[in-house]
């Protein structure tokens, strides 16, 4: 209850005082129109003041430790964020397995290794990271993987056989054990990605990604240094196609690259060896006999010696020795000088010898880094969602 009296020339003061009072924090403001004050009147106004609403703040923040009470797996997830704030050479996010506890950082499985467990050594990922690692003990060909909810491991090396464009992966998480009953089939890994769908509003991103010549360093072991250009480029774009009904995104991810071989250092014969002048080679005409001795090697059979005697247009006998040091005329051994007679020499051998390219470097090998691996690769997917109730 307010009671005031008007005084002549204090009214409307009065006035914007008693709505002012009104204004109390805790309590719903109040506003009384329509009420006329007089000079010398004196008004009697009730008025009720209403508690306001209560409003209750709830602020959750992440903790690092993470008990799990709703079941008995382990896992992690990874979300979209993560995967692009990082650089990511190949833009793959299996590469981003390693990540979580457990899991090898790197496969054991190489191009020697797949010939013994007598698995193919194409990769339906490419060049790409298939994903075939250990997780907690468990072989290579022990993780599920599931894109959008569908598998896409391959049959023979059990590497996911599809890799999206990071760009359209909303998260990804990986299951490492103590499955639940929804799980099975895999011991090692369940490794399960969702991929980005359209909202009410269209949105959408682009990219490229470079590297070249200019940015890396030369071989060590290596005279020059290889051509190298990686061009990854793409974009991605969602939206509604009905709002709060249907809605799509799309993605695309394209890679130019263009890489020399290098080759390294690669013994081959030298120039004398390619003439027959084998004399760098001349511990290779010498053999073990029974004490143990180094001695030459010799003519093994009446039958060879008369082969080498055809070839060389000279007389040899078994047991004659090919050569050895000081050996300088056919009368002491069936090689003098350490030299084969390119008479001598087979057509296949003859021929062959010219795709083995001569020596480049100063101790006697060969290396390069001219001839260029090109790829040209394009991916792209399409997601729909339609949340309309049928029937």
């Amino acid at each position: 209850m307010f009671w005031f009296p008007c005084r002549a020339g204090l009214c409307g003061q009065a006035e914007e005082a008693f709505q002012a009072q009104l204004r109390i924090p805790g309590f719903r403001p109040l506003r009384r129109t329509g009420i006329t004050i007089d000079i010398s009147s004196k008004l009697l106004v009730d008025l009720s003041l209403v508690i306001g609403e209560r409003t209750d703040t709830m602020t959750v923040s992440e903790s690092v430790t993470h008990v799990e009470t709703a079941d008995t797996q382990m896992g992690q997830v990874i979300t979209g964020r993560q995967m692009t704030a990082v650089p990511l050479n190949g833009r793959s996010y299996t590469d981003l397995l390693a990540l979580q506890s457990g899991v090898a950082p790197v496969t054991s499985l190489t191009s020697a290794t797949q010939q013994d467990v007598g698995v193919s050594a194409f990769s339906p990922s490419g060049d790409l990271n298939p994903g075939t690692i250990s997780i907690n003990g468990q072989r290579e060909f022990a993780n599920s993987f599931a894109l959008n909810g569908s598998d896409v491991e391959e049959d023979v090396n059990m590497g996911t056989a599809i890799i999206p464009n990071l760009d359209s992966i909303s998260e990804f998480r990986i299951l490492t054990s103590n499955f639940d009953a929804e799980y099975g089939e895999f011991s090692g890994g369940q490794i399960s990605v969702v991929t980005k769908s359209g909202t009410n509003a269209f949105h959408g991103d682009a990219f490229e990604f470079l590297r070249n010549t200019g940015l890396d360093a030369r071989n060590y072991f290596s005279p020059a240094r290889g051509a190298f250009r990686q061009n990854q480029f793409g974009g991605t774009v969602g939206g509604p196609i009905r709002k709060n009904r249907m809605f799509f995104f799309s993605d695309y991810q394209g890679t130019r690259l263009t890489h020399g071989i290098d080759t390294g250092e690669i013994p081959v014969p030298s120039i004398d060896d390619r003439a027959g002048k084998l004399s760098d080679l001349a511990s290779a005409f010498t053999t073990t006999d029974q004490n143990g001795n180094s001695v030459p090697t010799a003519v093994s059979g009446s039958y060879w010696a008369s082969q080498l005697s055809q070839k060389l247009g000279c007389g040899v006998t078994a047991g004659e020795p090919y050569y050895f040091p000081g050996c300088t005329n056919s009368a002491q051994c069936v090689l003098p000088n350490a030299a084969i007679p390119q008479s001598a020499w087979s057509a296949p051998a003859a021929s062959l010898l010219k795709y083995i390219p001569a020596p480049n470097n100063p101790n006697g090998t060969f290396s390069t880094s001219a001839y260029n691996e090109t790829l040209q690769d394009d991916k792209g997917a399409w997601r729909l969602d339609d949340t309309t109730r049928w029937g």
